[in-house]
């Protein structure tokens, strides 16, 4: 049944490019997203879905679309630096070869596609359906992960979501990740796209989906989703025009949940203030130590996959007694193969100084891109609150994201650069107006200052 429902969406997203080519587009971004390959028996099992979907929506572009020749942006091209550099990495001194083109395989395509996207996404609408595209493909997975997580299933390593496996967005740490950063993105979706309008039903809808990404991180259990709920929720409330409202409706949310939480959750989350005696947590200091001694004797890193290399000892503490009068002791475990699980490390260990320093400069860029929306004056009033509600929500779906990749390895996953990729494409479509109605081309990256009341005479 799954194979058959699966199937007419593919045919759904074909079927529908005859009259708008640019649904291979979104027919790419729901397959990199939902990878329907994984989760049906025999005919999709193994099918170049991606491939095909990329290829028609490259030949659509050259053919057809391009009314408006837009340059590449300076991230843009540093993207295509990054991917190039991996690809010299990967074929020249990769030390574990058929690892690194593994990993190689899917990730250059991944970044072209990012550089290639925003030549398609030439209209508001196209952002609006590229952006729904995204959440609903997501919410596919957190609403089934959501509802197992409701009947006790879940637990760290333990909750499957649709299918049973370890990686993309079927991996506890990056859902999590994944799905708090898209919750402003579902917000916006909400408050400003042209393709539904708001009534009760829609409501509901972002209300539950809403509920499933911020479930699905309880269910996971990972650690990394605390940390970046957290940073999400200070940066909501930040942005929000009715602060103490809204603050107030968090702590309520916050102390109404406690009682409901699992033992399992709990205990899991405990251990962060108590790292050292964790051997998870150990573990992974232990892999960054080692990947900044690899690569002070190894500059240009050692390759994608170069963690399957390292071996150290984990130093665990184990404390026994009543606070304020316990004993430490301390054992030694040793570990090897252990992955980087944080975003910065493994470009560090896997590309080096120089991939460092193209993957910093790219977030970086890329925060500023969508900051600068912030401060769009198209000269139309009913669009810029459009442009600059993006670039908000924009702003804090990334640095989220950035947040927890400091605790899970998804450096080269596609799903930051899609929402750089729209970000430039806001950014393009802005410049145009702006030129449409006779403004200057530059957009500033400061959000325009609130008018000051004129003092009465």
């Amino acid at each position: 049944m799954r194979d058959i429902v699966l199937v007419c969406f593919i045919l759904a997203f074909f079927v529908a490019a005859f009259k708008r080519p640019y649904f291979l587009v979104l027919g790419y971004i729901w397959v990199d997203f939902l990878q329907p390959q994984k989760l049906t028996y025999w005919f999709l099992n193994g099918a170049p879905l991606a491939l095909v979907m990329a290829a028609g929506a490259f030949i659509y572009y050259l053919m057809f679309d391009q009314k408006q020749r837009l340059r590449l942006s300076t991230v843009q091209v540093l993207i295509i630096i990054f991917a190039f550099y991996a690809t010299v990495s990967t074929f020249t001194w990769a030390v574990l070869f058929d690892h690194a083109y593994e990993k190689w395989d899917w990730v250059w395509k991944g970044f072209l596609f990012a550089v290639f996207l925003p030549f398609v996404l030439s209209t508001r609408r196209r952002v609006e359906a590229a952006l729904f595209t995204m959440t609903l493909s997501l919410a596919a997975i957190t609403i089934s992960g959501g509802i197992k997580t409701l009947l006790g299933s879940g637990g760290y390593g333990n909750v499957s979501f649709l299918v049973v496996s370890n990686t993309g967005l079927f991996e506890g740490s990056t859902l999590a990740t994944v799905s708090l950063a898209f919750i402003p993105v579902t917000l916006w979706l909400y408050r400003n796209n042209s393709i539904m309008k708001k009534s009760m039903l829609t409501l509901l809808a972002t209300a539950g989906i809403i509920f499933s990404m911020t479930l699905v991180t309880v269910g996971a259990e990972a650690r990394t989703g605390l940390i970046a709920g957290a940073v999400l929720a200070l940066l909501l409330w930040l942005g929000a025009k009715r602060k103490l409202l809204l603050g107030a409706a968090m702590v309520a949310a916050v102390i109404a949940s406690i009682p409901l939480l699992p033992q399992s959750f709990k205990d899991r989350m405990s251990t962060v203030k108590t790292y050292d005696e964790d051997v998870s947590a150990s573990t992974r200091l232990a892999v960054w130590a080692w990947t900044i001694d690899y690569v002070k004797e190894h500059p240009l890193g050692g390759g994608f996959g170069v963690y399957r290399i390292n071996s150290f000892n984990v130093e665990v503490k184990k404390r026994e007694g009543e606070e304020g009068n316990q004993d430490v002791s301390t054992t030694y475990i040793k570990k090897n193969a252990r992955a980087f699980h944080n975003s910065f490390f493994e470009v560090l260990g896997e590309m080096g100084y120089p991939g460092i320093i193209l993957y910093l400069s790219i977030l970086v860029l890329g925060i500023r891109t969508a900051w600068s929306l912030r401060g769009v004056t198209t000269g139309d009033p009913s669009h810029d609150g459009w442009y600059r509600d993006l670039g908000k929500m924009l702003s804090i779906s990334m640095i989220t994201y950035f947040v927890g990749a400091m605790f899970v390895g998804i450096a080269f996953q596609p799903f930051y650069y899609y929402l750089l990729a729209v970000a430039i494409s806001a950014g393009h479509l802005a410049q145009r107006e702006r030129v449409a109605n006779n403004l200057e081309t530059r957009i500033s990256v400061r959000p325009p200052r609130r008018a000051r009341p004129v003092p009465a005479e």
